[in-house]
């Protein structure tokens, strides 16, 4: 069994730790964070016995062999660094880290420790995903896509009150693209491949981050829209166009309903699985098989794929970023 160590104590870290338990492969043994008392009220609950607010000292822990990070955007890269430094395995909350910059220096000295670093783009390992993947296969030439991601957040209550919270500040690498936009990116790269050309129409707001905007991706024969914001809510499906054939998605961050709808033989049709389980069940099972038999060609096939997609993603972020003119204090 993994034996993990988690740093935040959040509820996507609450999330995270439920899933990792229910697998039967990790046991949640050690937490950190700025206060003992939240290390320990969020800990004991897993089972954990260690918690520790000095970072160092919990990187060096023998009992862990893998720390899960779920901290501020723009402190994974240090906390990172510091894990790899220590020889431990590493699964970072997307976006994993500010930049391209961050990201090389991290999968280097990875590499150099021979320790995995895993990005917590949890639905890129959902069934579901997968489904869009080979039908988009199938469907050959695609004409167009258009992926949304909208959902009002209640710290921009904070925003319009004068306050700047974590996920709405340049100082933390936050902002609309960062938090959901990563997202619909991970979808769009791992489905129709990295674009020739990005553009990013954003809306900043007071903070200077982007509250919602508009990524253009374009391909060599179409173009793929991504629509995202924290500052608004869209009900809107996602869609990939292919002549007379649509592929309808409830959302593309979790994937409940894949409709195919047929133009030509006025049919429509769904092709989604169900899925009962928690909604990490699938990343946390997947990092946990690369963990078990990294001796295996297969998992190895699989880390290699993930780990280039990340690349891209994270490239390509910080392109539309800077095309926007949001620069984050971790890029200076």
């Amino acid at each position: 069994m993994i034996s993990l160590g988690i740093i935040g104590t959040s509820s996507i870290a609450h999330e995270f730790a439920k899933a990792a338990i229910d697998s039967g492969e990790f046991r949640i043994k050690a937490v950190y964070s700025r206060t003992q008392f939240n290390a320990q009220s969020f800990g004991e609950g897993y089972g954990a016995d260690i918690f520790m607010t000095d970072l160092e000292k919990f990187a060096a822990l023998e009992e862990i062999d893998a720390i899960y990070i779920a901290s501020p955007n723009s402190v994974h890269f240090e906390q990172a660094m510091l894990g790899i430094a220590n020889g431990k395995h590493l699964i970072v909350e997307k976006p994993i880290f500010s930049n391209t910059k961050e990201w090389e220096a991290a999968f280097a000295a990875a590499k150099a420790k021979n320790v995995f670093v895993f990005e917590a783009a949890r639905h890129l390992h959902e069934p579901n995903f997968a489904i869009v993947k080979s039908e988009v296969a199938k469907l050959g030439e695609i004409d167009g896509a258009s992926f949304t991601y909208a959902k009002y957040s209640s710290r921009y209550d904070q925003v319009l009150a004068g306050e700047e919270p974590n996920i709405f500040s340049l100082n933390f690498s936050g902002g609309s693209l960062a938090d959901l936009g990563v997202y619909l990116l991970y979808a769009a790269i791992a489905w129709f491949g990295v674009p020739d050309d990005v553009d990013y129409a954003a809306k900043k707001i007071q903070t200077g981050v982007d509250g919602a905007g508009t990524m253009i991706l374009r391909y060599p024969y179409f173009t793929a829209t991504l629509h995202a914001s924290k500052i608004y809510n869209s009900f809107a499906t996602s869609e990939i166009y292919s002549g007379k054939k649509t592929l309808v998605l409830d959302n593309v961050n979790m994937i409940r309903s894949i409709e195919m709808m047929d133009g030509e033989n006025e049919e429509r049709y769904q092709l989604a699985e169900a899925s009962a389980g928690h909604p990490m069940a699938d990343e946390v099972c997947a990092f946990a098989r690369v963990l078990n038999d990294a001796e295996n060609p297969v998992m190895m096939e699989d880390y290699e794929r993930w780990t280039e997609t990340s690349r891209d993603v994270n490239r390509i972020m910080e392109t539309l970023r800077r095309k926007a003119g949001i620069v984050f204090a971790a890029d200076e």
